[in-house]
């Protein structure tokens, strides 16, 4: 997989264009369940899929893995990536996150290092959701 997500960046970035994946939660845990090595990828962006309530978790979990992928992230950054910062995304599971605690969510993914968040989840964003975020954001 490495190999080809190598040659998929090199194509997009020869036409100027970025390119980003939405990845499991860890580099760890993608390494066990999926053998993806995404911290090695040379993409201009990861969206890791930090749904915590698939792992039977609470949202401080969220932090524990920004932490360890913008970790991951930086060590491999001067190697793979040409030393710059690569920004993660913690990928929110909106259904699992009432506005209450995707407001929490949110926070607790900015204080652990992420550049932003994503939602995933095509029609469940609330105009609720947006204030919590509006208000997270704030």
């Amino acid at each position: 997989m490495t190999g080809v997500v190598r040659e998929l960046a090199e194509a997009a970035h020869e036409h100027g264009k970025p390119i980003t994946a939405a990845v499991f939660p860890t580099p760890s845990i993608a390494r066990t369940l999926v053998r993806q090595d995404w911290d090695r990828w040379p993409l201009d962006r990861f969206f890791p899929m930090l749904y915590q309530s698939f792992y039977r978790e609470d949202i401080p979990w969220i932090g524990d893995g920004v932490r360890e992928g913008v970790a991951a992230l930086a060590a491999t950054d001067g190697d793979v990536r040409g030393g710059t910062a690569t920004p993660l995304n913690a990928g929110l599971y909106l259904p699992a996150l009432d506005p209450p605690a995707l407001a929490e969510a949110v926070v607790t993914a900015r204080e652990a290092g992420a550049a932003g968040v994503s939602t995933f989840e095509m029609d469940g964003l609330t105009d609720d959701h947006l204030a919590a975020i509006r208000d997270a954001t704030a």
